[in-house]
């Protein structure tokens, strides 16, 4: 077995998938979420009322060496997914095959930061990703939006 094969915790994004060992690397996970409670003045001071949950965000901060370790095929499907804004499946894998389903996203933002590039590829020999996901309400699929898979990129 090679060291630079895919082991360990997985993220998948669609049909992206985002290696902890080789591969487009996740390097920092962020989840943001707010909760809306608008006050009311009443006479004995201010009620609060609870009204259901905002936006829910995650941002994955990921890098790779291309010449050494791959990871661009990752970013090319990222890239596919945001462009055509596509709702996708986000899964996080763990070392016993089992996954725990986020559930469905769309790429909001994605940034890309290449350095030292490459003389004879131009490409950046350190690649960092950042990838700004928004959560689409968990009804979603059952109000007739469309979700992606890998087979609608091809």
């Amino acid at each position: 077995m090679s060291v630079f094969n895919p082991t360990g915790a997985l993220i998948s994004i669609g049909g992206a998938i985002l290696y902890t060992v080789g591969g487009l690397n996740p390097q920092r996970l962020a989840f943001s979420s707010e909760a809306r409670f608008p006050a009311h003045p009443i006479p004995a001071g201010i009620a609060y009322q609870a009204t259901g949950l905002g936006e829910q965000s995650l941002s994955i901060e990921a890098r790779t060496f291309p010449h050494v370790m791959g990871g661009l095929d990752a970013y090319a499907v990222l890239e596919a997914h945001h462009k055509s804004q596509s709702t996708v499946p986000v899964i996080r894998l763990k070392g016993n095959f089992m996954g725990l389903v986020s559930g469905l996203y769309v790429i909001q933002s994605l940034e890309t930061d290449e350095e030292k590039l490459h003389p004879f590829d131009g490409v950046g020999r350190i690649v960092d990703v950042n990838i700004g996901l928004l959560k689409m309400p968990d009804s979603f699929g059952s109000s007739g939006g469309i979700i992606s898979g890998f087979g609608a990129l091809l």
